[in-house]
């Protein structure tokens, strides 16, 4: 920031011009004694000159030069201090409203006709936001607020987002005359390996280098480019805009962003597949209607997992919303990944299947509101990052969900509602999902394929076991649960299983098993446990740790030990039943 302020307050001259072939050529034009005659054209360059004969100046323009002048030339600036009232406009004294005009609202104050009037340099400068490297912050950012301050009297941007420089996979500056550059347009569409190794070799700065670049291109992409679309190459570059000045990007990251908008498509195939033409819960119904004799009485019964779902993308809605705020694009990506991913499509829609297909009609006409209205909310979370997807999609997806609009791009963007925030239900599919991972780990442990359907016998916590027993049985592969409420009787039934724990519950996947094996499995299970209560223990008798650690650590540590400490007596009556 200093070496940037230095810059700012200590402006010198530099030499506007260069020796291309490209660029705004100088409007300087010399006569035969060598006297220069600066003009807008050659007309008025000779009208400065009669009778003389004049050439003009072969060089152009300083490239940061002409870019220096991009925020208010490419708006309609004509080079005079009332450029918008000249042209018809109002004087800037008058753009009070102008900001309404930005966001598509007309001036309250002004009728349609005068704000129609409004040019775009009324309303773009100053802009919103610059996106640019670190590497021209001098070369380009500074000069365009030294020469916007200076033609105009106005800053260019109000912020300046500064990124990563993008790097090729082995961590060096991409260049085409070192043949390393990925074309966007490759990625896109693909490319086959011979012309990709055509392109890549053409302009090289050193032309015997050549053969090595062929070498490295083949190694690199022995079969071209595979086309990952435009959604995917912009999610995998936004998933990648991190505080790092420099970005190496290997293009197969791309693969994985494709493989989520292909999973986004197949999530949106099987929404629109249970609901199209069914019953929704879209009637239009006030909170009275709901009670006892009211028209809506019955009309839709959530379950505690459609009001974990909405309460989970209220949270991603305002962290995406502090995403964009912070110019985080990266944590934006990555939530919206993450949501999309690991809770709608892994969770929330193996458990919509199960309350559609069992469900009452009130709970299934919940569940397909849930499902649509969640979907098209991600369309619109979504959109920036992937564009053409979601809007393909959302064109089928909104009509369902009883919205209308002509695009997503133009649709209200989702906002964060914290009052629909269920914590009770995030509790309770945090311990399905518990109970689920439980079952997984011990056929992981017992070699038992996913596809083999086994019982499973719980004992303890029988309500809340009951209530998800269905859906559990779907999402663990189960043939049955059964819950039992004496703990002799499960004892006889789960035999020498191996046992879980997982809050008030001990469950069992029953299957003969080795019983010296199991027993050894819980002796190394007791023998960690017994490792992390003696760690806790220790910091929690370590006077230093006690008198500088904050409360909320010391409690932590205090609750370890007695959930360690619970699930070792559990485990040690495991071994005793295996004798």
């Amino acid at each position: 920031m200093n070496t940037y302020n230095q810059w700012m307050n200590n402006i010198q001259d530099w030499c506007i011009s260069r020796q291309l072939w490209w660029g705004h050529q100088i409007p300087a034009w010399y006569d035969e004694d060598g006297k220069v005659y600066v003009a807008r054209n050659e007309a008025e360059a000779q009208a400065q000159a009669p009778g003389k004969t004049l050439t003009r100046d072969e060089d152009v323009l300083d490239t940061w030069y002409s870019s220096a002048l991009v925020p208010f030339s490419t708006l309609g600036w004509n080079g005079t201090a009332a450029a918008t009232a000249e042209g018809g406009g109002f004087a800037r004294s008058d753009l009070a409203s102008a900001a309404h005009m930005s966001k598509g609202e007309p001036p309250a104050s002004q009728s349609g006709a005068m704000a129609q009037s409004l040019t775009d340099y009324d309303l773009y400068l100053p802009s919103s936001v610059l996106v640019t490297g670190h590497d021209i912050i001098f070369f380009w950012v500074a000069r365009m607020i030294m020469m916007t301050s200076h033609f105009t009297g106005q800053v260019p941007f109000k912020h300046v987002y500064i990124h990563g420089l993008v790097l090729d996979a082995q961590g060096k500056k991409m260049s085409k005359s070192e043949g390393n550059v990925l074309d966007p347009v490759d990625l896109i569409d693909g490319i086959a390996l011979a012309p990709l190794l055509d392109k890549r070799t053409q302009g090289l700065r050193k032309p015997e280098t050549a053969p090595k670049v062929r070498e490295n291109t083949k190694k690199e992409f022995p079969d071209g480019i595979p086309g990952y679309g435009a959604d995917a190459l912009r999610f995998t570059f936004a998933a990648m805009a991190t505080l790092g000045r420099t970005v190496n990007f290997d293009s197969k990251r791309c693969e994985g962003y494709r493989n989520f908008c292909n999973k986004l498509w197949n999530a949106t195939r099987f929404v629109l597949m249970n609901c199209e033409g069914h019953d929704c819960g879209l009637m239009e119904h006030t909170k009275a209607d709901c009670s006892l004799g009211g028209k809506a009485h019955g009309y839709m019964s959530f379950s505690q997992a459609d009001r974990w779902i909405s309460s989970v993308l209220q949270k991603v809605e305002a962290d995406v919303a502090k995403g964009f705020e912070d110019y985080r694009l990266d944590n934006v990506a990555n939530t919206i990944y993450d949501f999309v991913w690991n809770e709608f499509c892994d969770w929330y829609l193996e458990i919509a299947k199960v309350q559609i297909n069992t469900g009452s009609e009130a709970q299934q006409r919940a569940t397909r509101r849930t499902l649509i209205r969640t979907l098209e909310t991600i369309l619109r979370l979504a959109h920036p990052v992937i564009p053409f997807i979601t809007e393909e999609l959302w064109q089928k997806v909104a009509p369902v969900a009883g919205l209308a609009g002509d695009s997503v791009s133009i649709a209200r963007y989702p906002q964060a509602q914290p009052e629909k925030i269920d914590e009770a239900a995030i509790a309770h599919v945090g311990k399905l999902k518990a109970l689920v991972d439980a079952c997984r780990n011990l056929r992981g442990e017992m070699n038992v394929s996913p596809a083999t359907k086994l019982p499973l016998y719980a004992l303890g916590d029988a309500d809340f076991m009951r209530d998800v027993a269905p859906v559990l049985q779907a999402l663990a592969k189960l043939n049955e649960v059964k819950v039992f409420d004496d703990e002799a009787a499960w004892a006889t039934a789960a035999q020498a299983a191996p046992v879980a724990v997982v809050g008030e519950a001990r469950f069992c996947l029953f299957m003969e098993i080795d019983v010296d094996a199991e027993k050894a499995r819980l002796s190394k299970e007791a023998a960690r446990l017994e490792g992390e209560i003696a760690k806790a223990n220790s910091k929690l008798s370590n006077e230093a740790f006690v008198g500088k650690a904050p409360p909320a650590v010391i409690e932590q540590e205090r609750k370890r030990v007695a959930d360690f400490t619970a699930t070792l007596a559990k485990i040690a009556a495991q071994l005793q039943r295996l004798g």
